[in-house]
């Protein structure tokens, strides 16, 4: 970005969005820092040159490290620097061919752009919707952030399949769409609790977690990029944002991998559940975790692998 007044502009709407977020007023907030009010509105309309020493202060008292207030700046789809980002561990060998070449960096774009897109989102919308939306709005963020990435496109039909497909495929029918021949299907979970646990939105799940079952409408899902939440991002005011924590992929899923269908009846919709054979299947493919030991050591033993090791359903599927 080469326009100064931009630049400012920019800055100024990111610290402006973190501290409404937050719940600080302009005032409270300039009290924080040790700064004057009209020093910090200047800031927030983009009327300020600001040092880096008082940014620095503003990103202390915004509870976010500095370079989180240039977090997308350089371009609509969000290019991060992936040699400095540390929210993450990354398994740099995977690259699958789906129609469209997708690699590990590119997943992690589609990671972080979608929890900055949730951070954008008021924390009360969390509370008033089921983690089933939930599970819903993370995995459209992030089927977009990867379409954007890659140069593909989300599939335009909303029970279409799979999610993102290649740019040819805008012109396919909806009936084409609804099982198109290429693309890369992602399914989202927030995981599962002990019986019992009472959880509210905000509060990281993990520490109750008992099982991992990501779940599909059908028993023949043979190639699947897998994805957990939890609320493990930004601490606002003892309450956390929801994160991507994991992302794991298979391209070799069978029936057998695939519960019994189950929902048949009445209104319910018809969902079959990942066995185990399927889910060691998706922790041998990890792609990215969130860089905290925790999370790490439980999804290790949840899913039967080891961080440590490569991407064992490494394959680059040429069409």
């Amino acid at each position: 970005m080469d326009d100064q007044n931009e630049l400012l502009q920019f800055v100024g709407n990111r610290i402006r969005s973190l501290r409404q977020r937050r719940g600080f007023s302009q005032e409270d907030f300039a009290f924080r820092c040790n700064l004057d009010r009209t020093y910090i509105s200047d800031i927030e309309r983009g009327k300020r040159n600001v040092s880096l020493i008082n940014l620095e202060i503003i990103s202390t008292n915004l509870g976010v490290p500095l370079s989180k207030l240039f977090a997308g700046l350089h371009s609509s789809a969000f290019d991060i620097d992936v040699a400095s980002q540390d929210t993450y561990i990354l398994n740099d060998r995977f690259e699958i061919h789906k129609g469209f070449y997708i690699q590990a960096t590119d997943v992690l774009h589609a990671a972080i752009t979608t929890s900055l897109k949730l951070e954008e989102l008021p924390f009360d919308l969390f509370k008033s919707i089921d983690l089933k939306a939930l599970s819903g709005i993370v995995g459209a963020l992030f089927a977009t952030g990867s379409a954007e990435k890659t140069g593909a496109i989300v599939n335009p039909i909303e029970k279409g399949h799979p999610d993102v497909i290649p740019t040819h495929g805008k012109n396919a029918s909806e009936e084409e769409l609804r099982n198109f021949p290429e693309g890369l299907e992602i399914k989202c979970t927030v995981a599962n609790v002990k019986k019992g646990s009472e959880l509210e939105a905000g509060k990281p799940r993990l520490n109750v977690l008992n099982g991992i079952t990501w779940q599909a409408h059908h028993r023949e899902v043979d190639s699947l990029m897998g994805l957990i939440i939890d609320f493990g991002g930004v601490n606002v005011h003892g309450s956390r944002y929801p994160i991507i924590t994991g992302v794991f992929y298979s391209g070799d899923l069978g029936v057998i991998d695939w519960g019994e269908i189950s929902g048949t009846t009445g209104r319910n919709t018809k969902v079959t559940g990942m066995r185990v054979s399927g889910k060691n299947k998706m922790g041998r493919g990890w792609v990215l975790l969130l860089n905290e030991s925790d999370y790490i050591s439980r999804y290790e033993d949840v899913l039967g692998f080891s961080s440590s090791n490569k991407f064992e359903n490494q394959a680059t599927f040429k069409i």
